[in-house]
């Protein structure tokens, strides 16, 4: 009885997954307007009451793929910060992971730059990234002073102006005219001026 129940608990799971993994898909083709239920049901090859099991409506399940792609960028910032490295080159990995996953999210990308900005859980997102991004910065930082590496009087400051920093940067190279820069010289060029500004020494 008990493994019937757990096996029935798998499906669901698995039936959901694959249907998050294609309506990412579809979401990231045609941008979140132009999709419907219907597109997703008919790749899912499912009836659209099906995906009513699973989901309220077509924003419930836009949600559940920017929370997944927001998990995924979080975990890989995550394995960065955890590293046992340099924090100069903690902080270039962090900026280069940051950039690189950014550029495979197109469902989070295109839901904080264009169509459903309108949509409030977007901004919910925002704010609780945003806060995320500045705690592990600010662990970069933190460690880089206590190895004597950085010099920082104000961690929260700085840590929001890193933050915002690379923020500015994501659209451009991850789309703009940028897009097909090499990032790994692009970010060894951002993170110079970051660490040592653009005065002539």
């Amino acid at each position: 009885m008990v493994m019937n129940i757990q096996n029935g608990a798998n499906k669901r799971d698995a039936n959901r997954e694959n249907i998050l993994k294609i309506a990412q898909d579809i979401f990231s083709k045609y941008g979140y307007k132009k999709t419907t239920l219907d597109d997703i049901a008919n790749a899912v090859r499912k009836g659209k009451s099906s995906l009513y099991y699973y989901f309220d409506s077509k924003e419930d399940l836009f949600q559940a793929v920017i929370m997944k792609e927001v998990d995924v960028l979080r975990r890989e910032l995550e394995k960065v910060v955890l590293r046992n490295t340099d924090p100069v080159e903690k902080l270039r990995e962090y900026i280069l992971t940051k950039l690189t996953t950014y550029r495979g999210l197109a469902n989070f990308y295109h839901a904080l730059e264009n169509d459903v900005t309108a949509i409030e859980f977007i901004d919910n997102i925002k704010d609780k990234y945003d806060q995320e991004e500045i705690r592990m910065i600010k662990r970069i930082l933190i460690e880089g002073v206590r190895k004597n590496e950085f010099e920082i009087y104000d961690f929260t400051l700085a840590a929001i102006g890193i933050t915002t920093a690379i923020k500015g940067l994501e659209m451009p190279m991850s789309a703009g005219n940028y897009g097909a820069v090499n990032l790994e010289k692009g970010v060894d060029n951002i993170l110079k001026i970051l660490c040592y500004g653009i005065m002539k020494r």
